[in-house]
């Protein structure tokens, strides 16, 4: 696909490892050296270790403004909903000024967190909560998560690398900034690597924080790392943490609607 874009754009393309050890550290820091070049001479700029320092600091308190707003669905009942999740995470991505952007997470834990002080809830408290985990979900592919709540649920964890799972671990700010993003980015616990051990750890401490009831597990069609880890996952989450377990397989168009409607729907009056 890259080389058919290249003629149009140019083009910097990162080679991830797929294995998370030492070796694979020292490859993928590479990478970054190698785009730091890139970029500085596409856009004639000086990309310093202070720089990255800063932007790191600045990333890590977006991701704890972040948290913070997603921390309040441990409550019961949730004050925010799943769908509203989704909103806050997606347009959090898309913010030109980071320092506004923080200041609006910020402002709205605080404001959120006032409300469920006085029972504003806008959840259930007799909904099933639900910890959705999988593929990531943004505005326009939300459509489980609309689902699962149609149906009476409530999705109080999003378990992706758009939501939750970026905000988990926090950026080292002293060392250096290359090898400090690159063991960051590398142990992120998605389903390309093999083994994936650290997805596991993740959701026990996940379904426990968020006292989830249940766990789905989201897969686009076409996925296969996704879908091939669905098999140990639910064996996982059965056996090891007790939940029920439930594997959704579409993609982002609606003509499924229904169908999912009435496996998440069977699936809730299990509950």
């Amino acid at each position: 696909m890259y080389e058919l874009l290249a003629p149009y754009k140019p083009i910097a393309l990162l080679q991830l490892p797929q294995i998370q050890n030492d070796d694979a550290l020292g490859y993928w820091r590479k990478q970054f050296e190698d785009l730091v070049r890139r970029l500085e001479q596409e856009f004639d700029v000086t990309i310093s270790d202070e720089k990255l320092r800063e932007a790191i600091v600045l990333m890590n308190r977006e991701r704890l403004a972040l948290k913070a707003v997603m921390d309040l669905a441990q409550r019961k009942p949730s004050p925010v909903t799943g769908v509203e999740l989704v909103e806050i995470a997606f347009k959090t991505s898309f913010f030109p000024d980071k320092e506004v952007g923080i200041a609006m997470l910020e402002d709205l834990a605080e404001e959120m967190g006032r409300l469920a002080d006085e029972g504003q809830g806008t959840t259930s408290p007799d909904a099933p909560r639900i910890l959705l985990t999988g593929v990531p979900v943004g505005m326009g592919s939300h459509k489980v998560v609309r689902l699962i709540e149609e149906c009476g649920g409530s999705v109080v964890c999003l378990d992706n690398c758009s939501a939750y799972k970026k905000t988990r671990v926090m950026m080292e700010e002293d060392g250096d900034p290359l090898t400090v993003m690159a063991r960051r980015y590398l142990e992120v616990p998605c389903a390309v690597m093999s083994p994936n051990p650290n997805r596991y750890g993740a959701l026990r401490q996940m379904a426990a924080d968020f006292s989830a009831d249940a766990v789905m597990d989201l897969t686009w069609q076409g996925c296969q790392t996704y879908a091939v880890e669905a098999w140990t996952l639910k064996k996982f989450v059965q056996n090891d943490l007790g939940l029920p377990y439930l594997q959704v397989e579409t993609d982002y168009s609606e003509t499924d609607t229904e169908q999912l409607k009435v496996r998440i729907e069977a699936f809730l009056e299990m509950l």
